[in-house]
C-alpha cells in the first residue's frame, strides 16, 4: 500500500488520468445500460404492440397523414406535455410505443412522458425509417 501511496506521489498526472478515464467509462456504461431499456427494434416493438401497447406518433400532423404505424395515436412532441395527461392518463401503467421519423426526437419524448409518470414507455430504434425499411405495414391518412 506504501508503493502505490508512493506511486501516485511520484505521478499524479497518470494516477488522475487513470481516475478520469474510469469514471468516464463507468458514467458511459451506466447512461448506454439506460439507454438499451428505452431502445426497441421494430421486430420487438412489434411484439410489445401485438401484446397491446397504445403506439404513439410525435411527428408533425402532415407527416402523421402522409403515413404512419397502424392504429398509432397522434400527439406532437411540441404539445406531448400538454396532451399527454389528458389523452393517455389511463395508460400510465400500460406498455407504449414512441416513435417519429428517425427515432432522435421520439427519444425525448420517452423522457417526457415517463417524468409524467408513464412507467412502460419505449423509443421505437430507428423511428418510421428502421419500421418500412423491416417491411411492416403503414396507413395514410385518417
Amino acid at each position: 500500500m506504501d508503493r502505490l501511496l508512493e506511486f501516485a506521489a511520484n505521478h499524479p498526472i497518470l494516477v488522475s488520468s487513470a481516475v478520469f478515464l474510469t469514471i468516464v467509462t463507468l458514467g458511459n456504461e451506466v447512461r448506454m445500460a439506460s439507454r438499451r431499456n428505452i431502445d426497441l427494434d421494430p421486430q420487438s416493438a412489434v411484439r410489445l404492440i401485438n401484446a397491446g401497447a397504445t403506439v404513439i406518433d410525435v411527428r408533425s400532423f402532415e407527416r402523421y397523414q402522409s403515413g404512419h404505424i397502424i392504429n398509432a395515436r397522434h400527439i406532437p412532441m411540441d404539445e406531448l406535455a400538454d396532451q399527454a395527461p389528458r389523452k393517455l392518463g389511463a395508460l400510465k401503467d400500460q406498455p407504449v410505443v414512441v416513435y417519429d421519423e428517425n427515432g432522435a426526437a421520439s427519444a425525448s419524448a420517452v423522457g417526457i412522458l415517463r417524468g409524467l409518470a408513464f412507467a412502460q414507455v419505449v423509443n421505437l430504434k430507428g423511428g418510421l425509417v428502421a419500421w418500412m425499411r423491416d417491411n411492416f405495414p403503414i396507413e395514410k391518412g385518417k
